[in-house]
């Protein structure tokens, strides 16, 4: 492969990753300000350690877990081992209703 193809490919995964930030970050800041958007959120419990943690996701996306359907294989925050995780039914991310 020569200089020209290395740059090539270099610039585009760097263009696909400023993307999925900028994408993320402009969906969870309309989410904070009130606005409909896509990111989910789910209650979820490790049962490895036990602790509960809220864990937020865009639907169809995963960057940091193997999706299974509606459940996800990946890596608790609290004691960092892997398991399988329901997500059950995505709730909206934001404040709770009055």
């Amino acid at each position: 492969m020569g200089p020209i193809a290395i740059v090539s490919i270099s610039v585009a995964v760097l263009l696909i990753v400023l993307l999925v930030v900028f994408y993320t970050w402009v969906l969870r800041r309309n989410r904070s300000r009130g606005r409909p958007g896509v990111i989910s959120g789910s209650r979820l419990t490790c049962p490895k350690c036990g602790q509960s943690f809220d864990y937020d996701y865009i639907p169809g996306a995963s960057l940091t877990s193997v999706r299974l359907g509606t459940s996800r294989y990946m890596s608790c925050p609290l004691c960092h081992k892997w398991s399988v995780f329901d997500l059950g039914t995505p709730s909206p991310v934001g404040p709770p209703p009055h």
